[in-house]
């Protein structure tokens, strides 16, 4: 069981190391607000080896990530941290169903072509940051 949540910027080696460190049950690494746009692909990059290196690592806290929104560059968030195993993927300011289904399509594609067990990543969905989000609660 989740009780505590760590939101750790996904570009900042000093805070990646110090996360687990932190007694939280699982890490957010980010990739969204915390992280500035001309530095998302190091972020990635970052985020996907801090990734590989905790992979297979006994009592750790559970590792997810927060890609941008799916309107942005979540699609290519996802693309490169799937590939390292994450827990799951954090989806930030979701406007419906047919996102999430669409994320869930490209999930399967990127663990099959990783050789990862299907469905093995799970997806949070952040589903009342937009006004949007909010009318369509019920979908």
């Amino acid at each position: 069981m989740i009780r505590s949540w760590l939101f750790v910027p996904g570009d900042s080696e000093r805070k990646l190391a110090r996360g687990g460190e932190s007694g939280a049950d699982a890490l957010i690494l980010d990739l969204e607000d915390s992280v500035a746009a001309a530095r998302r692909p190091l972020a990635r990059d970052m985020v996907a080896e801090h990734l590989r290196a905790h992979r297979g690592v006994g009592r750790r806290p559970r590792l997810w990530v927060r890609i941008n929104p799916l309107d942005g560059e979540g699609l290519t968030d996802a693309a490169a941290v799937v590939r390292a195993a994450p827990d799951g993927l954090v989806v930030p300011k979701v406007n419906g169903p047919d996102e999430l289904l669409r994320l869930s399509h490209w999930l399967d594609a990127l663990e099959a072509r990783d050789g990862l067990p299907a469905g093995g990543i799970r997806l949070l969905a952040v589903a009342t940051e937009t006004a949007a989000a909010v009318l369509r609660l019920a979908d």
